[in-house]
C-alpha cells in the first residue's frame, strides 16, 4: 500500500469519526433541548391556576406550606422555588408557597390591669398604645377598664391599642348614720370602723344632758357621704 492511499484512508476514517461525533453531539443536544423547559413566573396566581400553568410545561407543581406576606392575598403564590425563567428538565419539581396574607397574632386581656403593665405587655407583644381614654371612680384602683380592639382578636404585628382607664379609685359612700343622743365612745368607735376621719370633739355645756352625749353631728344624718370623709362631734361636757 502507498503512503498516498494510506494518508487518504486515514483521513477518511478521521472524517468518518468527527462526522459520528458530531451526529452524535447534535442528537443529544436536540434531545437535552426537547426534554428542557422554563420555569413559568406564577407569582400573585392563584395556588390551583399556578399548579395548572406548571403541570402545562411538563413540570410538576408542589404546594408547601403556606408563608405571611403582607404584599400578597392569601390563597395566592408568594414564592415560588426555583424561580420564574429557571430551566429544567420536564418532569421536574417546582415548589409552591400560598401567601397566609398578613401576619397576625391575638390580642392580650388587660382588662384590670394596672396601666404600667398594661403597657409593658403590650410592648411585649409588639403592639402599641394607639390613645388612652380615661374616666374617674370606676373602679377601686388605677387599672384598665376595658379595650379595644377587645381581647384574643386577630391583629397585625405593631398595630396600636386604645385603652380606657380608670384614673381615680373609686370611693365608696354612705348615709351618714345618726349619732345623736349616742355617748362620745360608741360613736367614734363606728366612725373609725367605716373609715370616716374623726375631727376634734367640741365640748360644749348643756344642762340635763349625760356628759360624753353626742349632741349635734356634720354631716347631719341621713346625709350621702364618701369614705374617708370628716366628720365633726359636740359632746356634751
Amino acid at each position: 500500500m502507498g503512503v498516498s492511499r494510506l494518508l487518504r484512508w486515514v483521513a477518511a476514517v478521521a472524517g468518518l469519526g468527527i462526522g459520528c461525533g458530531l451526529a452524535v453531539w447534535t442528537v443529544l443536544w436536540v434531545s437535552l433541548r426537547s426534554s428542557a423547559t422554563r420555569v413559568p413566573n406564577v407569582l400573585d396566581t392563584d395556588t390551583a391556576h399556578a399548579a395548572a400553568v406548571i403541570q402545562s410545561k411538563g413540570l410538576v407543581a408542589r404546594v408547601q406550606d403556606g408563608v405571611f406576606d403582607a404584599q400578597i392575598g392569601a390563597g395566592r403564590v408568594a414564592s415560588q422555588r426555583p424561580p420564574a425563567g429557571f430551566e429544567l428538565k420536564r418532569g421536574a419539581t417546582v415548589l409552591l408557597y400560598p401567601s397566609l396574607g398578613k401576619a397576625v397574632q391575638k390580642v392580650g386581656d388587660l382588662t384590670g390591669l394596672p396601666v404600667s403593665l398594661a403597657e409593658a405587655e403590650l410592648e411585649n407583644e409588639n403592639l402599641t398604645v394607639e390613645r388612652t381614654c380615661e374616666v374617674e371612680g370606676e373602679a377601686d384602683a388605677v387599672v384598665v377598664l376595658a379595650q379595644m380592639p377587645s381581647p384574643d382578636t386577630l391583629v397585625a404585628p405593631g398595630s396600636a391599642v386604645t385603652l380606657l382607664v380608670n384614673r381615680t379609685p373609686h370611693q365608696k359612700r354612705y348615709v351618714m348614720p345618726d349619732f345623736v343622743g349616742t355617748g362620745e365612745a360608741d360613736a367614734t368607735r363606728i366612725l373609725r370602723t367605716l373609715g370616716f376621719q374623726l375631727a376634734t370633739v367640741q365640748q360644749v355645756n348643756y344642762p340635763g344632758v349625760s356628759p360624753g352625749t353626742v349632741l349635734r353631728q356634720d354631716p347631719a344624718a341621713g346625709g350621702p357621704v364618701t369614705e374617708a370623709a370628716v366628720v365633726g362631734l359636740w359632746v356634751g361636757r
